[in-house]
């Protein structure tokens, strides 16, 4: 299986077309088409779609379609959250925004401490909401599945790897592009109805959106917002209520043992050392 593979690399490769603007053609560029297919089927509108697809701006980003060996959750990259500058900041941010947090702990059940940290770690409290455009980042992983990326996926890791089987490669794949359509048509169904331009929106490298970080579906699901979906990326106490109702919706209320604090924050982002670094932050905050 593995020669098969590798012999058709070359020839697949010929054959994936290069990104093609909006002046070229009125067709979606054919490394979307399948994704658009899809939702064209779910309902979604063509005349919204695909002037978003033909824009360059939407063009895939190769490295969000690459599977990695690698995990980037680790512990050391949170030990700049724990700096005496960082609890600082957000101990100021506390003392700003008491009156809310005050009210998000009546609601929600939830201290306002770790509504606190959590805002630092995700967002430095707006301040870096993410520099990665929502709809290429999205759209790229939803087609990672796709036969050439596959393959190019498995030539890499093979060469790092060879136990590495291709069936490992397509399973996690599919997870991935799943997931990420999803959010995707979320995402789509968010902005559609705002006065914005969706290509100009910005996120994390997974698509995460404003000063909590919410993917789109928890946008949809739990978000807590005055007016548009456009205020509520840099609105602080909608991202501190929003976070409120996550949580409590999860099942967060005072005074848990730490091991289903440490659960119940799995749920907000899947790292280990994600959730043991919002609990320090936390307790140095109240210190």
């Amino acid at each position: 299986m593995k020669h098969l593979v590798l012999m058709l690399i070359p020839i697949l490769l010929m054959g994936f077309s290069s990104p093609v603007s909006a002046s070229d053609l009125r067709d979606p560029p054919s490394h979307y088409q399948a994704l658009l297919d899809r939702l064209l089927r779910d309902d979604m509108d063509k005349e919204f779609l695909f002037p978003l697809f033909l824009d360059h701006r939407a063009d895939p980003i190769p490295n969000r379609m690459a599977i990695s060996l690698l995990t980037r959750e680790i512990p050391e990259i949170y030990t700049k959250f724990l700096t005496f500058e960082s609890i600082l900041l957000a101990k100021n941010f506390l003392r700003q925004n008491l009156d809310i947090l005050q009210e998000m702990e009546r609601r929600f059940d939830v201290e306002k401490e770790v509504a606190v940290a959590i805002l630092l770690v995700e967002s430095r409290f707006g301040e870096n909401i993410g520099k990665h455009r929502v709809i290429p980042t999205l759209a790229s992983m939803a087609v990672m599945n796709s036969t050439e990326n596959l393959l190019r996926n498995y030539s890499t890791i093979w060469e790092m790897n060879p136990e590495i089987s291709y069936d490992w490669i397509e399973n996690v794949a599919n997870r991935r592009a799943n997931w990420a359509y999803k959010e995707l048509k979320c995402f789509l169904e968010i902005t559609r109805p705002e006065k914005m331009d969706p290509l100009e929106v910005n996120g994390s490298i997974a698509g995460a959106l404003g000063m909590p970080q919410f993917i789109p579906s928890s946008y949809i699901a739990y978000a807590m917002k005055k007016n548009s979906f456009k205020e509520w990326l840099y609105d602080a106490e909608a991202a501190i209520l929003s976070i409120g109702n996550y949580l409590k919706s999860h099942g967060w209320k005072k005074g848990l043992p730490i091991y289903q604090q440490k659960k119940l924050l799995w749920h907000y982002n899947r790292s280990d050392p994600y959730g043991e670094t919002i609990l320090q932050i936390a307790k140095r905050i109240r210190n």
